[in-house]
């Protein structure tokens, strides 16, 4: 399994405080069964690019402490930013890999703002492509479930934590994640792993749950080979959307009723 969005480095985010436990995530990890992780620290707006060489730096130096602990994981380098109407797209960490096609975008949990879809197309007309990350925690797309299916339509994709289909955020949002899954408009699973408790580095759980709920499949395309081909700037395979159908009735009020405080 190849995980595409972690929070990893000690003391760059709301991740781990240190090293000892950014290794314990690893170890979990490693454990867990997944074999590859993108290390996506939060860019909250264009100023955090100054950590950017310490980022760089503290990278480079978890390569040499994973080689030291004769863990089997490889990296990656990333980053989770968050939505602005100047996010600025080059930077070393701003696309997985550097590799100048993907890029992880976080909207705030309360909406999706005005200005994404305009700056959406003109970003993917120019080659590029925004991983949405944890759609189904947002509560613009639990209003209105179908502006999921229109970014797909656009040219976006979508990540899915690991934690929502397994009902690790609620039974609301499990219930959007497996709206979402049911209509085709997941391509990527994620841990957003922070730290080694509530929010462990681990994707078995939710791989098992796919794979039982959507066929073995859809599991290895989400697990590994569409994390795998965003790491190397690769074509994702998108399977054809379909239109969104609720569970059962009432979904939606339920749902806007969980969210509202």
């Amino acid at each position: 399994m190849i995980d595409i969005h972690s929070h990893v480095l000690p003391q760059i985010d709301d991740g781990p405080a240190n090293w000892e436990e950014t290794m314990a995530m690893l170890h979990q990890a490693e454990e867990d069964g997944v074999t590859e992780v993108a290390i996506t620290h939060h860019i909250l707006s264009n100023l955090d690019y100054e950590r950017e060489p310490e980022i760089i730096a503290k990278f480079e130096e978890l390569k040499k402490r994973i080689s030291l602990e004769k863990i089997k994981l490889k990296i990656h380098l990333g980053a989770e930013i968050y939505s602005q109407a100047d996010m600025e797209l080059h930077h070393v960490i701003s696309t997985y890999n550097n590799n100048k096609r993907y890029f992880l975008v976080e909207f705030p949990m309360q909406g999706i703002p005005r200005f994404v879809a305009d700056y959406f197309f003109k970003i993917i007309t120019k080659g590029m492509t925004p991983i949405i990350a944890h759609p189904e925690r947002n509560m613009g797309v639990i209003r209105s479930p179908e502006r999921a299916y229109e970014f797909v339509q656009r040219g976006a994709v979508l990540q899915m934590n690991a934690g929502s289909i397994v009902g690790r955020h609620g039974e609301p949002v499990k219930d959007a994640a497996t709206v979402l899954l049911n209509s085709n408009l997941i391509h990527f699973v994620g841990s957003d792993g922070h730290n080694t408790r509530r929010r462990p580095l681990r994707l078995r759980d939710a791989r098992d749950a796919v794979a039982q709920g959507w066929g073995e499949e859809r599991a290895q395309l989400l697990f590994h080979d569409n994390p795998a081909r965003a790491l190397a700037g690769e074509p994702v395979h998108i399977p054809e959307p379909l239109p969104v159908q609720p569970l059962h009735k009432g979904i939606w009020g339920k749902l806007r009723s969980a969210f509202a405080s």
